[in-house]
């Protein structure tokens, strides 16, 4: 009896372990190949220039050189809900990737740029840029100097801009499935090594 269970422990060390292995490493593969499916160039960027809230002037060839998450986010309701998850987003992937973040946040009326940050919980960190505009402009502006689609051109997105200029993917924060997909997309996009 004991020989026997031996045995069957022993192949099942022997043969299920590679199978297990083989199964998960084929599936890994086959979501890294999705997601470079998904991840093609959509669209190149487009030149602008934007302030700060230090008020410096930043100019889209700054973008340039470094894969970027870009979150564009309205002045509403769900601008708090929104902003968690790029705060979310940013907490989760700091560690293990060279994460660079760019905001565009819509201001309500009345509300100062200077105190914004602080209102906002944006963690401090020289590689998280912000700018602040007025509410109506957030998304015209965005939406020419990003090339979002129409579809998605007045609502809060966040896009996936590589070193290269190129957008490889938009995402709405209005949809919980786009933005499970984006977490699964963004180890990806950050390891991208060149841009094609």
């Amino acid at each position: 009896m004991r020989k026997a269970f031996n045995l069957i422990l022993i192949a099942c060390i022997l043969i299920g372990l590679p199978i297990y292995a083989w199964y998960y490493l084929s599936k890994g593969t086959q979501m890294r190949k999705d997601a470079m499916a998904d991840l093609s160039p959509k669209a190149e960027l487009t030149n602008f220039q934007s302030s700060l809230e230090d008020d410096s002037i930043f100019y889209s060839d700054s973008l340039l050189g470094k894969n970027w998450i870009v979150a564009v986010i309205g002045a509403d309701s769900l601008r708090a809900k929104h902003l968690d998850v790029v705060r979310k987003i940013f907490n989760q992937s700091k560690d293990e990737f060279s994460i660079n973040i760019f905001t565009i946040v819509g201001l309500f009326p009345g509300e100062l740029i200077r105190d914004m940050s602080q209102i906002l919980q944006m963690p401090t960190s020289k590689t998280w840029l912000r700018s602040y505009m007025a509410a109506n402009h957030v998304y015209p502006f965005s939406a020419e100097a990003y090339s979002i689609p129409e579809q998605m051109k007045d609502q809060d997105v966040i896009l996936l801009l590589d070193k290269n200029g190129k957008i490889r993917n938009y995402y709405s924060l209005n949809n919980q499935q786009e933005i499970l997909e984006l977490v699964r997309h963004i180890p990806v996009f950050l390891s991208l090594k060149d841009s094609k």
